[in-house]
């Protein structure tokens, strides 16, 4: 009969009439060196919650692997990238008093854990995104922007989001000569930028040196702008580009996929670099933004409708493989970057949620998916549905009519899911319903979904 690992403390006895005893391992009392390596693997390869259970075995361990806490924001190592806020749904949003100052986040791996966490910013700041698992939040009183680590309440600091209507309203109007014309104008239009500024796409980069730097892809105005922890201000991009609602936020850049001229795009936005001088000028340290780089190109009759996701740290193309929505396509950006178009016929254990916002998630608990499986919208039938890579088929992902209506309650855990993938829902109380428009609550000054008087943007 098999037989567990002794207990610490424990004595083996030998048989043969004579007694043998041992000490069980005491696995306490493990070189520092040999404990920090284990602790930097959990960390590589269990996430941020493994690496703080590690932390909490014992008293030695938890001396020689390094506090997340103060740190966890300065090294993306820590950064809770498999963690989602999880959308309540029913006007529910993040800082509703009917949560008490606490939030639900989810795991998307393999683990599938939930855990609750006090938030009690959420009472005065609204979110705006959520890049490597951090809460990209505005403060409701003066617009300041700020990027909470959810789990050690680590924060960085940015500047305030107004700047960027005055930055817009210099690069895309002209004011007349006449004065009240001009400030009603420059009103409308402040107000007008500032609530198209908050739908956006976010991406965190950190330096060697510890310098925190947010990227803002803000798809509706089709600029991006950026910022450093502890700047005066934003600075928005010199340049358009359309499609930044597709934005994926992937290693602190921005990978976004378009269409144009008969042609799938892929185009990488970097991190600002610091301006180059020419020989005898003084030097600058104000950096600027660099244009697109195409990185991929295909035919759009190679995949339509695409949409971008991350997988074991690679990027995916998810579409249709033609225009009668019949078959899903799963592509790899490293092979379009080398001028191969190579179907993926298997993704593992996974399932991707492919939407405006796409994840991946492991099947493991979500028993009602099969494994190797996109979930979408389903262009053709209107209904949330799931497809089989290996098979080609079609299935049903879940009951409800997502045309019309949100699904009854209580929802299944894959509608929650289904509706981080879009941001016009997932952060803002509301389930995902094809016809639903957030948009109208806003008008309303309500935050999205609740009866609550409305604070910042909702």
């Amino acid at each position: 009969m098999a037989a567990g690992p002794p207990r610490q403390g424990a004595t083996l006895r030998g048989g043969g009439g004579g007694a043998r005893e041992e000490a069980a391992p005491d696995w306490a009392s493990l070189h520092v060196d040999l404990t920090q390596l284990i602790a930097a693997r959990v960390l590589a390869t269990g996430g941020f919650l493994d690496y703080v259970r590690f932390r909490a075995v014992c008293s030695p361990w938890r001396a020689a692997a390094a506090s997340p806490r103060g740190r966890s924001l300065l090294d993306p190592r820590f950064h809770p990238r498999r963690w989602m806020l999880f959308p309540e749904g029913f006007g529910q949003f993040p800082g509703h008093r009917a949560h008490g100052g606490h939030a639900r986040f989810f795991d998307l791996s393999a683990a599938g854990a939930f855990v609750r966490l006090p938030l009690p910013e959420l009472k005065n700041h609204c979110i705006l995104d959520s890049p490597d698992g951090l809460l990209l939040l505005q403060r409701d009183r003066d617009n300041a922007v700020r990027l909470l680590h959810p789990f050690t309440r680590d924060v960085a600091e940015f500047p305030d989001i107004d700047c960027l209507a005055h930055q817009l309203h210099e690069l895309e109007f002209e004011l007349t000569a006449d004065p009240v014309y001009n400030i009603s104008s420059w009103f409308h239009n402040t107000v007008r930028y500032l609530i198209q500024a908050r739908k956006l796409c976010a991406a965190v980069n950190v330096t060697a040196k510890g310098a925190v730097t947010v990227m803002l892809a803000l798809h509706r105005i089709g600029r991006v702008a950026f910022a450093s922890a502890g700047d005066d201000s934003w600075t928005i991009s010199s340049w358009k580009m359309d499609q930044l609602d597709k934005a994926l936020s992937h290693q602190g850049k921005l990978y976004v996929v378009s269409g144009e001229d008969g042609l799938t795009l892929v185009s990488l936005i970097d991190m600002p670099q610091p301006v180059p001088q020419c020989e005898g000028e003084e030097s600058s340290s104000m950096p600027e933004l660099p244009p697109p780089k195409i990185i991929a190109t295909c035919s759009s009759e190679e995949i339509h409708q695409p949409s971008l996701v991350e997988l074991d740290s690679e990027i995916m193309l998810v579409g249709y493989s033609d225009s009668s929505f019949l078959r899903i396509l799963v592509l790899k950006l490293a092979d379009l970057v080398l001028g191969r178009t190579v179907p993926v016929t298997s993704i593992g254990d996974h399932v991707l949620f492919s939407g405006a916002r796409s994840l991946c998630v492991s099947s493991s608990w979500l028993p009602s998916i099969g494994v190797n499986s996109v979930v979408c919208f389903h262009a053709g039938e209107n209904y949330l549905a799931q497809y089989d890579i290996s098979s080609g088929t079609w299935s049903v992902a879940s009951d409800g009519h997502l045309m019309l209506r949100p699904p009854p309650r209580p929802c299944g855990l894959i509608h929650h899911i289904f509706t981080c993938c879009d941001r016009q829902f997932w952060n803002k109380g509301l389930m995902f319903c094809f016809k639903t428009e957030p948009q109208w609550w806003a008008m309303r000054g309500l935050r999205t979904g609740s009866t609550e008087p409305r604070k910042g943007s909702g």
